[in-house]
């Protein structure tokens, strides 16, 4: 129960530190600056169903959903179940994968100094939250904060959740800070970017 609630509390931080920084969830998607522009090159280490690494630019030639959360951040929690509908959803489309990225919460935007993520909590932590749903979904670890940074790079405005829509060319697409409730939006924006390639 106290888990529970340190998670929301969490959580209520993270909007509010969202609303200051940018737009949220409700906000419109293609109005954030990464938008047109080319995912930064970075690494990806595997954290949780999956053995091996990836990297970002193998992201050109498919849809990518890419989706920052935390295990300890109520609204990522609020928006998980409606992610893995979303990957069930697209489960048949070859040209479709989502890459969830867990994240310990530690780092934000415009940090100093060098950052690695705890990985061994985080790994407990969202095996946890896979578990509840008897989820056996890849999960990875931004370990040094690389693609955080490069995208902060171009603008700060980042919270947890944060999702990312990548199109077949390799650049960000549409961008959604924070959880506004309801995720089809994302899925339709997919929906859109898979047909916009079979025409």
């Amino acid at each position: 129960m106290i888990f529970v609630l340190l998670c929301v509390l969490a959580g209520l931080a993270v909007m509010l530190l969202v609303s200051l920084l940018g737009p949220g969830g409700g906000g419109a998607a293609t109005s954030h600056p990464w938008v047109g522009q080319q995912v930064p090159p970075a690494q990806l280490q595997p954290l949780l169903n999956v053995d091996t690494a990836i990297d970002t630019d193998s992201f050109a030639g498919k849809v990518t959903l890419v989706n920052f959360w935390g295990p300890w951040c109520g609204p990522c929690l609020m928006e998980f179940p409606e992610l893995l509908e979303i990957r069930e959803r697209y489960a048949d489309e070859p040209d479709f994968q989502l890459i969830p990225i867990s994240c310990d919460g530690r780092w934000m935007p415009g940090q100093a100094g060098l950052f690695e993520e705890g990985t061994e909590q985080l790994k407990h932590d969202s095996q946890l939250i896979l578990a509840q749903y008897n989820s056996d979904l890849p999960v990875y670890v931004d370990m040094n904060a690389n693609l955080r940074q490069e995208l902060a790079k171009t603008a700060r405005q980042f919270g947890y959740p944060t999702n990312f829509l990548v199109g077949r060319d390799g650049k960000v697409s549409a961008v959604w800070v924070g959880y506004g409730g309801d995720l089809a939006p994302i899925s339709k924006a997919i929906g859109v970017e898979l047909k916009s390639g079979q025409e």
